[in-house]
Protein backbone atom coordinates (compact mmCIF):
# COMPACT_ATOMS: atom_id res chain seq x y z
CA UNK A 1 0.00 0.00 0.00
CA UNK A 2 1.01 3.79 -0.42
CA UNK A 3 1.03 6.23 2.15
CA UNK A 4 -2.10 7.41 1.16
CA UNK A 5 -3.88 3.63 0.74
CA UNK A 6 -2.19 3.18 4.98
CA UNK A 7 -3.66 6.08 5.97
CA UNK A 8 -7.32 5.44 4.47
CA UNK A 9 -7.00 1.78 6.11
CA UNK A 10 -5.72 3.36 9.48
CA UNK A 11 -8.86 6.11 9.52
CA UNK A 12 -11.17 3.11 9.30
CA UNK A 13 -9.55 1.44 12.27
CA UNK A 14 -9.60 3.94 14.37
CA UNK A 15 -13.19 5.63 13.17
CA UNK A 16 -11.47 9.08 12.56
CA UNK A 17 -8.27 10.14 10.68
CA UNK A 18 -5.04 9.48 12.41
CA UNK A 19 -3.42 12.39 14.04
CA UNK A 20 0.39 12.53 14.03
CA UNK A 21 0.72 9.70 11.38
CA UNK A 22 4.05 8.72 10.42
CA UNK A 23 4.11 5.47 8.41
CA UNK A 24 2.60 1.69 8.93
CA UNK A 25 5.49 -0.16 11.41
CA UNK A 26 4.02 -3.80 11.28
CA UNK A 27 1.44 -5.61 9.08
CA UNK A 28 -0.74 -8.18 9.60
CA UNK A 29 -0.36 -11.62 8.00
CA UNK A 30 -3.16 -9.79 5.65
CA UNK A 31 -0.98 -6.93 4.97
CA UNK A 32 -3.28 -4.35 6.73
CA UNK A 33 -1.61 -2.16 8.98
CA UNK A 34 -1.12 -2.94 12.24
CA UNK A 35 1.17 -0.97 14.61
CA UNK A 36 1.64 2.72 13.02
CA UNK A 37 4.85 4.80 13.59
CA UNK A 38 3.88 8.33 14.99
CA UNK A 39 5.22 11.73 15.04
CA UNK A 40 5.79 13.23 18.47
CA UNK A 41 3.89 16.17 17.19
CA UNK A 42 1.06 16.84 15.18
CA UNK A 43 0.55 19.47 12.24
CA UNK A 44 -0.69 21.77 14.81
CA UNK A 45 2.53 21.16 16.94
CA UNK A 46 0.37 19.42 20.05
CA UNK A 47 2.49 16.09 21.67
CA UNK A 48 1.17 12.86 20.69
CA UNK A 49 2.69 10.80 23.49
CA UNK A 50 2.70 7.28 21.99
CA UNK A 51 5.38 6.45 19.14
CA UNK A 52 3.88 2.73 18.10
CA UNK A 53 0.02 2.56 17.88
CA UNK A 54 -1.97 -0.57 17.63
CA UNK A 55 -4.59 -0.18 15.03
CA UNK A 56 -5.35 -4.09 14.60
CA UNK A 57 -8.76 -4.18 15.78
CA UNK A 58 -8.16 -7.69 16.50
CA UNK A 59 -5.37 -7.10 18.80
CA UNK A 60 -6.30 -3.69 20.22
CA UNK A 61 -9.59 -5.61 21.58
CA UNK A 62 -7.80 -8.24 22.81
CA UNK A 63 -6.00 -5.98 25.16
CA UNK A 64 -8.23 -3.94 26.14
CA UNK A 65 -9.70 -7.81 27.59
CA UNK A 66 -6.59 -8.34 29.40
CA UNK A 67 -6.78 -4.65 30.75
CA UNK A 68 -10.32 -5.29 31.95
CA UNK A 69 -9.02 -8.58 34.16
CA UNK A 70 -6.34 -6.53 35.72
CA UNK A 71 -3.54 -6.84 33.17
CA UNK A 72 -2.35 -3.42 33.84
CA UNK A 73 -1.82 -4.16 37.77
CA UNK A 74 -0.14 -7.57 37.31
CA UNK A 75 2.17 -6.59 34.49
CA UNK A 76 3.01 -3.46 36.27
CA UNK A 77 4.01 -5.74 39.54
CA UNK A 78 5.38 -8.07 37.33
CA UNK A 79 7.86 -5.70 35.70
CA UNK A 80 9.26 -4.72 39.03
CA UNK A 81 9.76 -7.53 40.71
CA UNK A 82 11.55 -9.52 38.03
CA UNK A 83 15.11 -8.16 37.26
CA UNK A 84 14.84 -8.57 33.53
CA UNK A 85 11.47 -7.35 32.91
CA UNK A 86 12.62 -4.21 34.60
CA UNK A 87 15.47 -4.02 32.42
CA UNK A 88 13.76 -4.31 29.97
CA UNK A 89 11.04 -1.34 30.25
CA UNK A 90 14.13 0.75 31.17
CA UNK A 91 15.95 -0.34 27.65
CA UNK A 92 12.60 0.12 25.69
CA UNK A 93 12.02 3.57 27.71
CA UNK A 94 15.59 5.11 26.55
CA UNK A 95 15.26 3.73 22.98
CA UNK A 96 12.00 4.91 22.50
CA UNK A 97 13.10 8.66 23.31
CA UNK A 98 16.35 8.57 21.31
CA UNK A 99 13.75 7.37 18.54
CA UNK A 100 11.23 10.41 19.19
CA UNK A 101 14.62 12.74 19.51
CA UNK A 102 15.02 11.76 16.24
CA UNK A 103 11.39 11.52 14.63
CA UNK A 104 10.47 15.25 16.42
CA UNK A 105 13.52 16.53 13.40
CA UNK A 106 14.50 19.66 15.90
CA UNK A 107 10.62 20.71 16.62
CA UNK A 108 9.74 20.89 19.90
CA UNK A 109 6.30 21.32 19.57
CA UNK A 110 4.09 23.73 22.33
CA UNK A 111 5.26 21.69 24.89
CA UNK A 112 8.72 23.04 24.98
CA UNK A 113 10.23 19.33 24.00
CA UNK A 114 8.78 18.08 27.15
CA UNK A 115 6.91 15.03 25.08
CA UNK A 116 9.90 14.28 23.73
CA UNK A 117 11.47 12.42 27.30
CA UNK A 118 8.45 10.17 27.11
CA UNK A 119 9.26 6.37 27.47
CA UNK A 120 6.62 3.50 26.30
CA UNK A 121 3.30 4.10 26.69
CA UNK A 122 3.82 8.26 27.77
CA UNK A 123 5.89 7.32 30.91
CA UNK A 124 8.00 9.56 32.93
CA UNK A 125 9.36 7.32 35.46
CA UNK A 126 8.63 3.82 36.12
CA UNK A 127 5.42 2.77 37.89
CA UNK A 128 2.60 1.78 36.45
CA UNK A 129 2.41 0.67 33.24
CA UNK A 130 -0.69 2.67 32.00
CA UNK A 131 -1.56 1.24 28.73
CA UNK A 132 -1.09 -2.45 27.72
CA UNK A 133 -1.68 -1.78 24.15
CA UNK A 134 1.57 1.07 23.76
CA UNK A 135 3.93 -2.02 25.36
CA UNK A 136 2.43 -4.60 22.93
CA UNK A 137 2.75 -1.97 19.91
CA UNK A 138 5.95 -1.49 20.83
CA UNK A 139 7.12 -5.23 20.88
CA UNK A 140 5.52 -5.99 17.62
CA UNK A 141 7.61 -2.89 16.25
CA UNK A 142 10.92 -3.53 18.00
CA UNK A 143 11.03 -7.25 18.29
CA UNK A 144 13.41 -7.81 21.58
CA UNK A 145 11.23 -6.11 23.72
CA UNK A 146 10.46 -9.11 26.81
CA UNK A 147 7.72 -7.09 28.30
CA UNK A 148 6.32 -6.46 25.46
CA UNK A 149 6.20 -9.99 24.28
CA UNK A 150 5.09 -11.40 27.30
CA UNK A 151 2.43 -9.81 27.44
CA UNK A 152 1.63 -10.25 23.56
CA UNK A 153 2.15 -13.98 24.57
CA UNK A 154 -1.22 -13.73 26.80
CA UNK A 155 -3.15 -13.10 23.35
CA UNK A 156 -4.08 -15.80 22.11
CA UNK A 157 -4.64 -16.26 18.56
CA UNK A 158 -2.12 -13.16 18.04
CA UNK A 159 -3.53 -13.02 14.55
CA UNK A 160 -7.52 -13.69 13.70
CA UNK A 161 -8.41 -16.60 11.05
CA UNK A 162 -9.32 -13.45 8.63
CA UNK A 163 -8.47 -9.81 8.32
CA UNK A 164 -10.68 -8.26 11.34
CA UNK A 165 -10.38 -4.54 9.35
CA UNK A 166 -12.17 -5.77 6.59
CA UNK A 167 -15.33 -7.86 8.48
CA UNK A 168 -18.50 -6.01 7.29
CA UNK A 169 -21.61 -7.72 8.16
CA UNK A 170 -21.17 -10.80 9.94
CA UNK A 171 -23.23 -14.28 9.54
CA UNK A 172 -27.09 -14.87 11.42
CA UNK A 173 -25.24 -17.27 13.98
CA UNK A 174 -22.58 -14.90 14.54
CA UNK A 175 -24.47 -11.87 15.03
CA UNK A 176 -26.79 -13.93 17.52
CA UNK A 177 -23.73 -14.79 19.96
CA UNK A 178 -22.44 -10.92 19.98
CA UNK A 179 -25.95 -10.30 20.57
CA UNK A 180 -25.81 -12.23 23.45
CA UNK A 181 -22.65 -10.94 24.62
CA UNK A 182 -24.44 -7.49 24.38
CA UNK A 183 -27.14 -8.45 26.62
CA UNK A 184 -24.45 -10.23 29.29
CA UNK A 185 -22.17 -6.69 28.99
CA UNK A 186 -25.74 -4.76 29.66
CA UNK A 187 -27.37 -7.02 32.48
CA UNK A 188 -23.28 -6.55 34.07
CA UNK A 189 -23.61 -2.66 34.22
CA UNK A 190 -27.33 -3.01 35.58
CA UNK A 191 -25.91 -5.29 38.43
CA UNK A 192 -23.45 -2.23 39.56
CA UNK A 193 -26.37 0.23 41.10
CA UNK A 194 -26.02 -0.74 44.60
CA UNK A 195 -22.29 1.21 44.03
CA UNK A 196 -23.84 4.39 43.03
CA UNK A 197 -20.21 6.37 42.05
CA UNK A 198 -19.61 3.19 39.96
CA UNK A 199 -22.70 2.98 38.60
CA UNK A 200 -22.92 6.56 37.86
CA UNK A 201 -19.04 6.34 36.23
CA UNK A 202 -20.27 3.67 33.90
CA UNK A 203 -22.85 5.32 32.17
CA UNK A 204 -21.27 8.61 31.46
CA UNK A 205 -19.13 5.84 29.86
CA UNK A 206 -21.83 4.04 28.46
CA UNK A 207 -23.50 7.90 26.90
CA UNK A 208 -20.37 9.02 25.37
CA UNK A 209 -20.15 5.66 23.43
CA UNK A 210 -23.67 5.58 22.66
CA UNK A 211 -23.59 9.58 21.39
CA UNK A 212 -20.27 8.02 18.62
CA UNK A 213 -22.72 5.22 17.64
CA UNK A 214 -24.48 7.20 15.00
CA UNK A 215 -21.39 9.10 13.64
CA UNK A 216 -19.63 5.44 13.63
CA UNK A 217 -22.67 3.10 12.64
CA UNK A 218 -24.93 5.45 10.92
CA UNK A 219 -28.95 5.80 11.61
CA UNK A 220 -29.68 3.08 9.41
CA UNK A 221 -28.15 -0.16 9.90
CA UNK A 222 -28.84 -3.87 10.41
CA UNK A 223 -28.20 -6.22 13.37
CA UNK A 224 -25.63 -8.03 11.39
CA UNK A 225 -23.99 -4.63 10.17
CA UNK A 226 -23.69 -3.68 13.82
CA UNK A 227 -22.31 -7.26 14.77
CA UNK A 228 -19.93 -6.14 12.36
CA UNK A 229 -19.11 -2.81 13.66
CA UNK A 230 -18.62 -3.74 17.24
CA UNK A 231 -15.31 -6.07 15.73
CA UNK A 232 -13.69 -2.68 15.28
CA UNK A 233 -15.27 -0.61 17.89
CA UNK A 234 -12.32 -1.18 20.65
CA UNK A 235 -10.64 2.09 18.83
CA UNK A 236 -12.39 4.64 18.75
CA UNK A 237 -14.61 3.81 21.99
CA UNK A 238 -11.21 3.43 24.03
CA UNK A 239 -10.38 7.05 22.88
CA UNK A 240 -13.58 8.57 23.10
CA UNK A 241 -13.54 7.32 26.87
CA UNK A 242 -10.19 8.55 27.76
CA UNK A 243 -10.93 12.13 26.23
CA UNK A 244 -14.65 12.69 27.55
CA UNK A 245 -15.59 10.24 30.80
CA UNK A 246 -11.73 8.77 31.68
CA UNK A 247 -12.06 8.05 35.58
CA UNK A 248 -10.45 5.96 37.77
CA UNK A 249 -10.11 2.11 36.23
CA UNK A 250 -12.33 3.30 33.46
CA UNK A 251 -9.67 0.56 30.73
CA UNK A 252 -11.02 -1.84 33.01
CA UNK A 253 -14.57 -1.57 32.15
CA UNK A 254 -14.43 -0.39 28.21
CA UNK A 255 -15.40 -3.78 26.87
CA UNK A 256 -18.36 -4.02 29.53
CA UNK A 257 -19.76 -0.69 28.37
CA UNK A 258 -19.09 -0.88 24.91
CA UNK A 259 -20.89 -4.10 24.46
CA UNK A 260 -23.63 -2.00 26.82
CA UNK A 261 -23.77 0.41 24.46
CA UNK A 262 -24.12 -1.96 21.20
CA UNK A 263 -26.96 -3.40 23.25
CA UNK A 264 -28.58 -0.51 23.52
CA UNK A 265 -28.11 0.81 19.56
CA UNK A 266 -29.31 -2.60 18.25
CA UNK A 267 -33.03 -1.09 19.05
CA UNK A 268 -32.46 0.94 16.62
CA UNK A 269 -31.80 -1.67 13.55
CA UNK A 270 -34.39 -1.99 10.85
CA UNK A 271 -34.41 -5.49 11.40
CA UNK A 272 -34.56 -5.48 15.56
CA UNK A 273 -36.76 -8.16 17.57
CA UNK A 274 -36.32 -8.24 20.85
Amino acid sequence: MDADADRAVVARQLGRPPRAFGRVAVRCPFGCPAVTEQRPYDVAGEPFPTTYWLTCTHLVAALSRLEAAGGVERWSAAAAAEPNLARSRAEADEEQRALRLALAGGASGRDGGASLRLGVGGALRTGSLKCLHAHAAFALARPGYELGERILDEVEPLWPPRCCTSIGAVSTDATRLVRQEWEAGDRALEEEREDAARYARRHEQLEVVLAELPRRVGQTYTLAELAGAYAAAEPWAREAVADRAAGPGWPRDLTLVVAAAFHRYQRGASDYRA
